[in-house]
């Protein structure tokens, strides 16, 4: 998960706690929302073990704010309960989603500290008809922080992408720039990250689909 780094994040994970609340109060058909909150928990779940998402960033804010306040919703029905082992449960269970949630939100919205979080690096499109889009955004440690590329393939006729190869960079490149050489080789792309003249690394597409 990608650190905060700010008073402003604070205040955006008690809006969002707020938003769970007025949704448990309020929001009506709760034998509808229910299974319909299965529904998208079990989507995003395939979604991240598949390491797919949609292509619109917009869309993956909708998703990834929804599921924050289902989490909330969920977690205020277990303390409703007063039971301390299912209150236990659902501290160690629903809190490291609703972060781990929160900080993939945190890459698909333009706040400050995140403004360079899931940049385009470059695009390539001249590989057997298959788009592949590399992206960098800042690392989960707080301490160490680092750049990590990620190279995606969109998933042809759909909305979706998925993620194809990463790769961290080490901590002492934090204020090198990157640029791309593209390759195809057996229907695949390859990006060699340069800098300086020099490949860094090079991410393939490893994915067993094609």
């Amino acid at each position: 998960m990608e650190s905060v780094h700010g008073v402003l994040e604070w205040f955006i994970i008690l809006a969002i706690i707020a938003a769970g609340i007025v949704a448990d109060r309020v929001a009506p058909y709760k034998r509808i929302r229910y299974p319909l909150y299965t529904m998208l928990l079990l989507t995003l779940f395939i979604f991240d073990l598949n390491k797919a998402s949609f292509r619109s960033g917009v869309a993956n804010a909708v998703i990834y704010f929804l599921t924050m306040v289902i989490v909330v919703e969920a977690f205020l029905i277990c303390v409703r309960k007063k039971s301390l082992l299912l209150i236990g449960g659902a501290v160690v269970l629903l809190v490291p989603v609703f972060l781990y949630v929160y900080a993939a939100w945190l890459l698909t919205v333009p706040l400050p500290c995140h403004d360079t979080s899931g940049a385009v690096v470059g695009v390539y499109e001249a590989c057997g008809g298959k788009r592949y889009v590399l992206t960098k955004r800042l690392s989960f440690d707080p301490l160490k922080p680092v750049w990590v590329y990620s190279l995606n393939r969109d998933i042809r006729h759909t909305p979706l992408r998925k993620q194809v190869d990463r790769y961290s960079a080490p901590q002492g490149y934090l204020e090198a720039e990157f640029s791309p050489r593209w390759r195809c080789l057996d229907g695949r792309a390859q990006a060699e990250l340069i800098v300086d003249g020099y490949t860094i690394w090079v991410l393939k597409d490893k994915a067993e689909d094609r």
